[in-house]
């Protein structure tokens, strides 16, 4: 079986690392994807894990890797859709949410102001209705970016999407045991109780979300606010980019993450105080794979053995000019 050698004189077969699709068709598939969810949420339709599975059926058929698909994708949902069921928990154990603790912390740290009161009474104009609307939309994608960027992993590096997706539901079981053990109010809820006064729950007002059936049967989880997991996952599908595609693909999907940091603040879903703790949460996840986890478990570790082909630097996005800087420390090349 042919073979590559690392730097430190590990023999590697070939065979470790999938052979990527084409750039092109990565775009493609990514955009279908994001089409597709476009719709669903004009016509209403809640884009969650279950019916984006069912949109990527198209795309492994495509690529074919139907079957690996199937291996790769429908344990990680199961084990996500599960992680969805348990969150219904937290309600039922008693435990009174923290409401008026985070608005007092975020008043301390911003001089006496609740960021969201101020933004929602800056953009309470008519044209501010078209920041509601695309905040709204931001805010509905809570699961296609995350599972847009495992899908763009998945097609150009499997080992880089195990990775992603591992950290993904780490963070997610951690977030879980703190909503559990530590209930915390978003500003709308602590408006709707009286703690706080100048919030509206801006999504009720914009535009409407059937859900899937499977998620009609779950019990929701008003108090989870903190860490803000609509802040952790789009910046742990960041740092992963980061690590895999080019630097102009990383800064596209910062800037994505300030949008939505941006949006949840500004719905009154989150405050700063939960956007940042997602952030860290999400940083921290990432860290543990890298150092704790990932020294442990080598299928883990970052495909960063072997060198990258041309073949494989066009498909995550490396422009041509810059793919002399390609070098035995993987896909991250770009400063």
């Amino acid at each position: 079986m042919p073979v590559a050698e690392t730097e430190t004189g590990t023999q590697l077969p070939e065979s470790s690392r999938q052979r990527p699709v084409s750039g092109p068709l990565v775009a493609m598939a990514v955009l279908y994807l994001a089409a597709v969810s476009g719709f669903m949420i004009w016509r209403g339709i809640s884009v969650s894990p279950d019916y984006l599975l069912l949109l990527m059926l198209p795309i492994a058929l495509v690529t074919g890797r139907f079957l690996r698909f199937l291996r790769d994708w429908v344990p990680f949902i199961l084990i996500f859709l599960a992680w969805e069921a348990m969150r219904g928990v937290a309600p039922k154990t008693g435990i009174p949410p923290h409401v008026g603790d985070l608005a007092g912390l975020e008043k301390a740290l911003f001089g006496g102001h609740l960021p969201t009161v101020v933004l929602q009474a800056w953009l309470a104009n008519p044209p501010g209705r078209v920041v509601a609307y695309a905040a709204t939309v931001v805010y509905f994608c809570h699961f296609v970016f995350p599972l847009g960027v495992a899908l763009a992993l998945w097609l150009v590096d499997r080992r880089q999407f195990i990775r992603f997706t591992t950290a993904l539901m780490g963070m997610a079981f951690v977030a879980f045991v703190i909503f559990l053990l530590a209930p915390t109010a978003p500003p709308w809820y602590a408006d709707s109780h009286g703690v706080i006064t100048g919030v509206t729950k801006i999504i009720s007002t914009t535009l409407p979300s059937d859900i899937s059936p499977y998620y009609a049967v779950l019990n929701p989880n008003p108090v989870a606010a903190f860490p803000s997991l609509h802040a952790a996952f789009p910046f742990l599908g960041y740092l992963a980019i980061r690590e895999t595609f080019s630097r102009r693909v990383s800064w596209l999907a910062l800037g994505w993450c300030v949008a939505v940091w941006f949006s949840v603040v500004y719905l009154g879903e989150h405050y700063v105080v939960d956007v940042v703790a997602g952030i860290g949460l999400a940083a921290a996840s990432w860290w543990v794979l890298n150092h704790v986890v990932a020294p442990i478990y080598s299928g883990l570790r970052p495909t960063r053995e072997l060198p990258l082909s041309a073949d494989q630097q066009a498909a995550i996005g490396i422009p041509i000019d810059e793919r002399a800087t390609a070098n035995s420390d993987g896909a991250n090349v770009v400063p």
